[in-house]
């Protein structure tokens, strides 16, 4: 063989595992990872709540996560079937999900340890409705098979947007409250793996 096929093999075989390596699928960690929201009512009194199962994948710069509703937790059970029922549409509407593109070439860069500042739009699917959010974020490589995302400050969440209105006011109504805000604030940890 030629130096210059050997080259041109080289070359190819260098290519198609940088290919491989950028194209390997990052599975979210439940285990590891937390979203959760507040919610505030009658003006001053704000609850934190939580949903306890995430599901996500990040491959070929593109960030998917489902939640799947039911594992809403408000601390509060009769809370938490009301809110499935009259805001999530559960039975209909099983998963809130939401997607993002990000430029992976820099993140896939980051040496163990480093971290990076980073903001990205994300489409987010609520009881049948979309919209788009965006989303301030700290990505931090915490070793080469492991990463940490993290808001740096909440994602207001305009339930207008997604059609929660009238849900939120038929809680508001059930629960005898003079008011709840339409305007939710989310926070998330996730850490992703392969």
């Amino acid at each position: 063989m030629s130096l210059r096929n050997i080259l041109v093999s080289s070359f190819i075989s260098a290519g198609l595992f940088m290919s491989v390596a950028h194209a390997d699928t990052w599975q979210l960690d439940s285990d590891n990872s937390e979203l959760s929201f507040v919610s505030v009512k009658n003006d001053h009194v704000a609850e934190v709540h939580r949903f306890t199962e995430l599901q996500g994948e990040w491959q070929n710069n593109t960030v998917t996560i489902e939640i799947p509703v039911v594992s809403l937790d408000t601390q509060i059970p009769i809370r938490n079937e009301r809110m499935l029922e009259h805001l999530f549409n559960s039975n209909e509407y099983p998963i809130v999900s939401a997607k993002a593109t990000l430029e992976d070439t820099v993140l896939l860069d980051m040496p163990v340890g480093g971290t990076l500042p980073l903001s990205a739009d994300m489409m987010v699917y609520i009881a049948g409705d979309s919209d788009t959010v965006s989303a301030h974020m700290q990505v931090t490589r915490l070793s080469e098979n492991r990463f940490l995302a993290t808001t740096t400050q909440p994602i207001i969440i305009d339930t207008k947007a997604f059609g929660l209105v009238s849900g939120i006011d038929k809680l508001r109504e059930i629960a005898g409250l003079a008011r709840i805000d339409y305007s939710v604030p989310v926070t998330f940890s996730v850490q992703f793996s392969r």
